[in-house]
């Protein structure tokens, strides 16, 4: 949408300007009625709204139906066409008009004598030959304009299409992480589920449920570019239920939400991976642990703040851990590039996590 609006309106800032070259170039300026009289500037402006329509024409459709589609030969035929109906049409249109005297107009010379010096030799008979291009001419006939017009209407189409497959490309490599992402949350919540099986839980079931609305906010809404900001919340705070299932009692566990939506919206899944390491690396039946995640919401955007104590170390979770961060910062990056600020600190036992993404 940002690209399309962008678009439209270089287009037209364009057209004005490209209108607005007859009116201030034109010697009557400062009286319109003398200037909307004049021959001249009739002819220059009907040429300069043709070289309009010819930049439309050639931005909309000549440059994607033909150019881009290796039509080359009828692209270069269509220009000069255009070229021929954008130089002499206004001609054609005023070419019996009466008109005011044109100041720019050259001055008829003063008769000379007709007599010819002794010393200045006869000039020679014969018709006198026109050159096979008048660069005046050329001067008269938008020339120069409508090759620039040419350049700038290809050049700003061809950027656009540019754009355009950069953000296909992204897009396409966005759904290829969160297609990474979910089998991930799905797993490690099996594995709680399946521990509490394996104790007979009366919870069980709960956690069924639990899962259950996870899942369905997996299916339902993570293929939206955007989803209300509560059910990410939501979200989050299912998966943390499930992950107190395997909490001991030597956890120190802190959870809080303060503030409300009010109505944003948010990339999906985007920041529960960092809550998801905590748990990963926070819980440890052998050890003491300690788990902070605060999520703070103001009228711009949300903050997410975790912190755990490292209780456990293993090689291929660190591996996981890595390339899950990169996926999700590459995310961020699409979705919010220059509305993120995320700081990660670890050191030997201790980790954190700072993200605040502006939502406006």
């Amino acid at each position: 949408m940002a690209l399309k609006n962008r678009d439209l309106w270089i287009n037209i800032l364009i057209g004005l300007g490209l209108l607005s070259i007859p009116i201030l170039t034109s010697p009557d300026f400062d009286s319109f009625s003398d200037m909307l009289k004049a021959r001249g500037f009739r002819e220059n402006f009907i040429g300069y709204l043709l070289l309009l329509v010819f930049y439309y024409a050639n931005y909309y459709w000549l440059v994607p139906k033909l150019y881009s589609n290796k039509k080359r030969g009828i692209y270069f035929l269509s220009l000069f066409i255009c070229f021929l109906i954008v130089s002499y049409v206004p001609k054609v249109l005023f070419s019996g008009a009466n008109d005011f005297p044109d100041p720019m107009q050259r001055q008829p010379m003063p008769e000379r004598s007709m007599e010819r010096p002794d010393d200045i030799p006869p000039m020679p008979n014969g018709p006198k030959r026109e050159p096979l291009i008048n660069i005046f001419e050329l001067r008269d006939t938008f020339f120069i304009q409508f090759i620039i017009i040419t350049i700038l209407s290809m050049l700003l189409r061809l950027d656009n299409r540019l754009k355009k497959i950069q953000n296909e490309k992204l897009k396409a490599e966005v759904n290829y992480l969160k297609a990474q992402i979910n089998p991930h949350f799905l797993f490690n919540t099996l594995n709680s589920i399946y521990a509490l099986t394996l104790k007979k839980s009366d919870q069980a079931p709960w956690a069924v449920l639990k899962l259950s609305d996870m899942m369905r906010y997996v299916v339902t809404e993570s293929d939206s570019e955007k989803v209300p900001l509560e059910y990410e919340i939501q979200y989050i705070s299912d998966y943390i239920d499930l992950q107190k299932l395997r909490m001991g009692n030597n956890t120190d566990f802190t959870f809080e939400i303060n503030g409300e939506p009010n109505r944003k919206r948010i990339a999906p899944i985007i920041l529960v991976n960092y809550v998801e390491n905590a748990f990963k690396y926070g819980v440890n039946p052998d050890e003491a642990s300690k788990i902070s995640i605060i999520i703070t919401l103001n009228p711009k955007g949300v903050e997410l703040l975790v912190e755990n104590k490292i209780t456990v170390r293993k090689n291929s979770i660190m591996e996981q851990t890595t390339e899950g961060n990169k996926n999700t910062k590459r995310r961020l990056d699409y979705f919010y590039p220059d509305k993120h600020q995320l700081e990660v600190n670890q050191n030997d036992d201790f980790y954190s996590v700072k993200l605040y993404v502006d939502l406006t």
